[in-house]
């Protein structure tokens, strides 16, 4: 058992893994910052300029129907394509 802990130990210490593990983290890092900056910062911004539109409600429906609400579509159980949550 101790041969395997050994080679385990040579494994991780390698500088391949650790570098990737630290990207790994760094990029978890920076995957939260650029959430932040979109929902904070610049999409209250495009929602002022674009006459305070509701983009979670735009939305196609598959099913050939109009609904109000993506909430609405999605309790009827119809397919959309929500293309508002995306942007």
């Amino acid at each position: 058992m101790s041969k395997l802990a050994e080679e385990f130990k040579a494994f991780i210490m390698r500088g391949n893994v650790i570098d990737m593990a630290v990207g790994v983290i760094i990029g978890a890092a920076f995957s939260n910052i650029v959430s932040s900056l979109v929902d904070d910062i610049v999409m209250p911004v495009v929602t002022l300029v674009t006459g305070r539109v509701n983009f979670t409600d735009l939305m196609i429906p598959l099913d050939g129907n109009s609904y109000s609400t993506l909430a609405a579509a999605q309790e009827a159980g119809a397919s959309v394509i929500a293309y508002g949550n995306f942007i």
